[in-house]
């Protein structure tokens, strides 16, 4: 990476907004690991040197709409902002484009679907307005607080040096602002991460996985896109899960598996070695009904001094609600 991410990786490396910086010639200088999420790549730095305008390319406007050509040649139609970027050390002027794709509805979720089961539909709504609140978050809460963030900086620049009681209330807006972009960040993926808006459930169990290096392996057949419902209470299903081993049952690793057959068929086993508490037993059981709101069941296998296997089973049949 140049400069800019030693100075600036900071605040957009943890903004899950997908997030590149251009020069003056278009190349892209600087990329969030959002970005490469979106676009399929497996390191921001698989992004330097590409021609960074969305297609069409805009011209001087500061908003606008294009396509971002993902990693297997597909486009991404996007909804560009573009703001200038104050200097980074050793660094020419940039520009910062902030990415929000525009369509991220699955098939399974455009076509008219016969009403399912009452839970089904309860399930469908809350996983919608969980969507929905991540959306605002991720685009629009966090980029007024990039906006602030930079103006921030482009005032702390024109102070310098300086040292006066009005350059320390800038420096503590400076870092109110980034432990506030890191809310954001926990918030939204608490609700529902943008890589699984972006690539569905086998993006967002990577990321998921990158999370917790060393603690979390995935594996499995799934690749493609799920209907909305499905993936959205699958991952949260994974994510819980997941945090039962890790926070409640001393496990060391967990090994996660996803696959595709007739039904979709989610395995979370984990080596902890903790004996059950009211709050893992609470836990399990909110997670029965989240494969149960899906028309699936859960099954629950626990082996003394060997750990927890957790195995889901949700349909996936033509004739499911959305």
């Amino acid at each position: 990476m140049t400069s800019i991410a030693g100075d600036w990786g900071s605040v957009f490396d943890v903004v899950r907004q997908p997030v590149w910086a251009v020069d003056a010639t278009h190349t892209v200088r600087y990329a969030n690991p959002a970005a490469a999420e979106a676009l399929g790549h497996g390191d921001p730095s698989e992004l330097l040197g590409y021609d960074g305008r969305p297609g069409p390319a805009p011209d001087h406007a500061s908003r606008g709409e294009g396509a971002l050509t993902r990693a297997d040649g597909t486009l991404l139609p996007v909804e560009w902002t573009r703001l200038p970027l104050p200097p980074a050390s050793g660094d020419a002027t940039l520009t910062l484009y902030l990415f929000q794709p525009l369509d991220e509805r699955t098939p399974g979720d455009r076509a008219p679907q016969p009403p399912g089961a009452p839970l089904r539909l309860l399930a469908h709504r809350q996983a919608a307005r969980e969507r929905q609140y991540a959306g605002t978050l991720q685009y629009d809460v966090q980029e007024r607080l990039v906006r602030a963030l930079l103006g921030l900086n482009m005032a702390r620049q024109e102070l310098g040096a300086t040292s006066s009681p009005g350059a320390e209330l800038l420096h503590g807006a400076v870092r109110d602002t980034e432990e506030a972009l890191a809310g954001v960040r926990e918030v939204t993926d608490a609700l529902c991460p943008g890589a699984l808006r972006a690539g569905g459930l086998p993006a967002a169990l990577a990321a998921l996985a990158r999370r917790h290096p060393g603690q979390v392996t995935v594996t499995g057949t799934l690749t493609g896109r799920l209907p909305q419902l499905i993936e959205t209470h699958g991952y949260l299903l994974v994510a819980e899960a997941v945090a039962r081993a890790l926070d409640h049952a001393d496990a060391h690793h967990v090994q996660v598996t996803a696959n595709h057959g007739p039904e979709l068929v989610i395995t979370v086993a984990d080596d902890g070695t903790q004996p059950a508490t009211a709050t893992d037993l609470a836990t399990l059981a909110a997670l029965t009904e989240r494969a149960t709101s899906l028309d699936g069941t859960l099954t629950t296998r626990h082996t003394p001094d060997t750990g927890t296997t957790l195995t889901a089973n949700i349909p996936l049949g033509p004739t499911q609600g959305p």
